[in-house]
């Protein structure tokens, strides 16, 4: 393969990224005031997502399964991300509540599982010299951040009704990105398909499940964040740029540590990645759960960076050196899904509760808890894992 192919990896992944991100910052925000538009009421919202994180979790490994089965990881991405366009599309044609559902619940399993697989298949294009993981991945950042700014521009203007069709748009451009994606960039390099007997080996490994837990703890420590917190900072009196500003801080700092993944990673490894991002979530949600200044408020939005990236890379660098080649796909699929996905899932609804009951400050302090225990986990990741791979 030509120096000029090798190239060109890195912007065609990062576009095939963009796809998938540019949906996600219209869908993160607005999608859920598109569902009121079309007569939808919070309950039926919430039954939608919680049908797109049951299939992600009975199904999603099994997906991920098969696709560590593919000779050409662009087939599986090619035939998850047509069925991720056909449920944005099914958002604008279909005729009735019952359809649209469906088509956001089939959008939304389809990105929980285009994320992990498309990680897989640029941590392995950079492992075989294509392209850089971080940098190519940070583009993701960078799209979802534009999105927040423009795509609120945008809906000022056109009206919360546009958000199905710019998501349909970006998902029928990542479709099209995958026909561009270059041949052999996140292959297996001549390794054995996985065996059916080898994911449970996987999945029982001790030294996986501690990182299954602690990464699920970090990510999921995100619920109150997620789901609140525009709420919270509305109700004392921030405005609506001043909120948007304190995201952008977070994603930009983001961006910036994923920019140096690769070095970083190499050089703290997994257990410290994982720690720093456990102790910066303990920090992180305590600080804000006690409703500080709002410059307090600017500084502590930095540790988004660790809360996100550095358990991100933690789990994603665990995998890398310790799961077989034939398995990181299926690794990554379960740490998407049972880990984070679950967690986050199961955090949001307790945080729920929490935050009626006892106040924003307990629900920011549960979420400090679980940083707090996902730091303990990761250090005994320490004693329980050597280093190498879990099994050949």
């Amino acid at each position: 393969m030509t120096d000029a192919a090798h190239k060109k990896a890195g912007p065609l992944y990062a576009l095939y990224y963009g796809g998938q991100f540019v949906l996600l910052g219209f869908q993160l925000p607005f999608f859920a005031g598109w569902l009121a538009l079309k007569g939808f009421d919070p309950s039926e919202i919430g039954w939608i997502t919680g049908a797109a994180l049951i299939a992600r979790l009975l199904l999603g490994p099994f997906v991920a399964y098969w696709a560590d089965h593919q000779s050409d990881e662009r087939r599986s991405l090619r035939i998850v991300t047509f069925f991720f366009a056909l449920g944005a599309a099914g958002l604008i044609f279909a005729p009735g509540k019952i359809l649209i559902g469906a088509a956001a619940a089939l959008m939304m399993w389809c990105f929980g599982l285009l994320v992990p697989l498309t990680d897989t298949a640029v941590l392995r294009a950079d492992r075989n010299g294509w392209l850089h993981y971080g940098q190519t991945r940070a583009a993701g950042s960078v799209f979802f951040l534009a999105t927040n700014i423009l795509g609120g521009a945008l809906l000022a203007r056109a009206g919360v009704i546009a958000v199905a069709p710019a998501m349909a748009i970006a998902a029928a451009f990542a479709f099209l990105m995958t026909f561009a994606l270059p041949a052999g960039a996140g292959g297996r390099g001549g390794a054995k398909p996985v065996s059916w007997r080898e994911a449970p080996k996987l999945v029982s490994n001790p030294a996986f499940l501690i990182v299954l837990a602690a990464a699920g703890l970090i990510q999921g420590a995100h619920a109150v964040y997620y789901a609140f917190s525009f709420l919270r900072w509305e109700q004392l009196g921030y405005s609506t740029l001043i909120i948007g500003c304190l995201w952008a801080t977070g994603v930009v700092a983001e961006i910036f540590l994923l920019a140096r993944a690769r070095g970083l990673a190499k050089r703290f490894g997994p257990a410290t990645l994982l720690a720093v991002g456990g102790a910066a979530a303990a920090l992180r949600w305590t600080v804000i759960g006690l409703e500080p200044p709002l410059p307090v408020l600017f500084a502590v939005q930095l540790l988004h960076a660790l809360t996100f990236a550095s358990a991100y890379l933690g789990s994603i660098e665990f995998l890398d050196r310790a799961a077989p080649l034939r398995l990181v796909n299926t690794g990554m699929t379960i740490m998407s899904t049972t880990g984070v996905g679950a967690v986050t899932g199961v955090a949001t609804v307790t945080a729920g509760y929490v935050w009626n009951g006892a106040g924003p400050t307990a629900a920011y302090f549960m979420m400090a808890g679980m940083g707090a225990l996902a730091l303990l986990l990761s250090l005994l990741l320490r004693r329980v894992w050597s280093g190498g791979k879990l099994f050949e």
